[in-house]
């Protein structure tokens, strides 16, 4: 439901959006659509967000592309381990729209 939630409120600003139902398929989708920005959950079936995050961070195309991991896990452990392996942004649930939407266009500012 938050991903539909999400899905909705980004294509309702005016920006083009792809889901995947879990790491796995987000990887495929990947291979054939470069996007400005990537939102995950660090809880994804099949593969998590960190290890979605690894396989972005080793992709030369798909690098320098922002991520905002949206999740549960409020801990500093997790926290840090996010920002270790790549994501630039970690908001926990429940999260703002305001703030999901802010930290898009601030990372995509460039990009756009």
């Amino acid at each position: 439901s938050t991903r539909r939630m999400l899905e909705q409120l980004v294509s309702d600003s005016g920006y083009q959006v792809k889901t995947a139902n879990d790491g796995v398929e987000a990887i495929l989708v990947l291979k054939r659509w470069q996007p400005n920005i990537i939102l995950s959950d660090l809880e994804l079936p099949r593969l998590n967000g960190l290890e979605l995050t690894a396989h972005v961070r080793a992709n030369p195309k798909l690098e320098d592309v922002p991520i905002i991991m949206i999740t549960y896990r409020y801990t500093e452990k997790h926290r840090e381990h996010a920002k270790k392996v790549g994501v630039n942004v970690y908001l926990t649930k429940p999260f703002s729209e305001l703030d999901v939407l802010s930290n898009i266009e601030e990372m995509t500012r460039d990009t756009a």
